[in-house]
């Protein structure tokens, strides 16, 4: 088999032939089950070291070229969708990939899929105020309803930006606090605690 890519960023056991990056492309959109953007897919393939960034970007390029893949609009962003021919040609050869790289692909574009949708369910804004330091608004939503809603007002900008990351991460961590808390629930906010 050629060695068609770059070695530049892939890890051991990564993909180096751009056919291959190809079906990994295909295999990872009929997987997931919905289009990603461009930077969605390179994030995904490229933050464990499977693809190198030239391969990949010309491997979607030509796809697009040959009709495995279709660029369509979505929430205003433009997004890659496999197409027929590109969910049939990963299903014929998904088997010429490691099952290794099929699975950290498929792993990765789950875990930032999550992301998104926490990131969308869960905002975190900064507001620098002109009495002085900087409001972190925090929201929780569920389908557009506001579930939570708590304002911090800290001195500077690294605090909000710090407190806007771990609200970030992990939003229900800070709900079923509060919950617990205004519940008067001392007990299970001990154990989130770890007490």
């Amino acid at each position: 088999m050629a060695n068609d890519g770059f070695d530049a960023g892939v890890e051991p056991g990564g993909l180096r032939d751009k056919n291959e990056v190809k079906i990994l492309i295909c295999y990872l959109l009929k997987n997931v089950g919905r289009p990603l953007t461009f930077e969605n897919l390179n994030e995904i393939l490229r933050q464990d070291g499977l693809v190198n960034y030239f391969e990949f970007a010309q491997a979607v390029k030509e796809m697009l070229e040959t009709g495995h893949i279709d660029l369509i609009e979505q929430g205003g962003a433009q997004a890659y969708k496999v197409t027929k021919l590109g969910a049939g040609t990963a299903g014929l050869f998904e088997r010429r990939l490691p099952l290794s790289v099929r699975e950290k692909a498929v792993r990765s574009g789950v875990r930032l899929l999550a992301k998104i949708q926490r990131e969308a369910e869960n905002r975190a804004e900064i507001i620098e105020e002109e009495s002085g330091g900087f409001s972190v608004r925090c929201r929780i939503l569920d389908n557009g309803d506001e579930l939570m809603g708590i304002t911090l007002l800290v001195p500077a900008l690294d605090q909000a930006r710090a407190v806007q990351k771990e609200f970030q991460q992990n939003p229900e961590a800070v709900y079923k606090g509060v919950l617990a808390l205004l519940t008067g629930n001392r007990a299970a906010f001990r154990e989130m605690l770890g007490q």
